[in-house]
């Protein structure tokens, strides 16, 4: 192996152990509110959501599907879906959790594409329907609310002729995310109105 290559092959690897989930991650444009209610963008980009204590079935090597504990840490990826990644009684678990759209006692599941905004740092969600509810995660059959709302963004680097993702940012908290400038505008407006009726609860 020349020495150009063995630099690039050792920066990859590099960089896939600190990026995580970057091999994943494909570009698809997000509009944010972070913690201070300003707004920004990213075109790649990771939403973590908290680490969950679940139940899961898993088919072991001699002893067939079994009930594992684990705990899972869930990702939302520009790629448009949830990973979740933890260890259990067994070892290493992945899963692929779905989005629900929960509005009484209707219960549904929904894809990234569906949605207009997410809000109240990821418990809320609106459809491009117009149609409002909470957002719950279910990690087959576990169905939980986002604890974190904290995103990463990537960037699209050359290195030595490569196109990689590589770290762009911190995590930052965020109050909202959606994938249209209207829409981010209207994740405002919403949030306004839980922050309003929160202090409201407060007086």
């Amino acid at each position: 192996m020349s020495f150009r290559k063995l630099v690039l092959a050792l920066t990859v690897v590099a960089l896939a152990v600190s990026a995580g989930f970057a091999r994943n991650i494909l570009e698809k444009k997000a509009f944010y509110i972070n913690n201070v209610n300003k707004t920004g963008q990213a075109k790649f980009w990771v939403v973590y959501l908290g680490g969950f204590d679940v139940k899961l079935t898993r088919n072991i090597p001699g002893e067939g599907d079994v009930p594992v504990q684990a705990t899972v840490n869930l990702q939302l990826i520009s790629s448009g879906y949830v990973e979740g990644n933890g260890y259990g009684t067994k070892g290493k678990v992945d899963c692929l959790p779905t989005l629900l759209l929960v509005n009484g006692q209707d219960e549904r599941r929904i894809v990234l594409d569906s949605i207009d905004y997410i809000y109240d740092f990821g418990r809320k969600v609106r459809l491009q329907t117009g149609e409002t509810g909470d957002l719950i995660l279910d990690i087959e059959g576990n169905k939980v609310t986002a604890k974190k709302f904290l995103m990463r963004e990537y960037k699209l680097t050359t290195y030595y002729g490569e196109e990689i993702l590589k770290e762009g940012s911190q995590e930052i908290p965020i109050l909202g995310l959606a994938l249209t400038q209207e829409g981010i505008t209207r994740a405002q407006k919403a949030q306004g109105a839980v922050d309003a009726a929160a202090d409201a609860g407060q007086k």
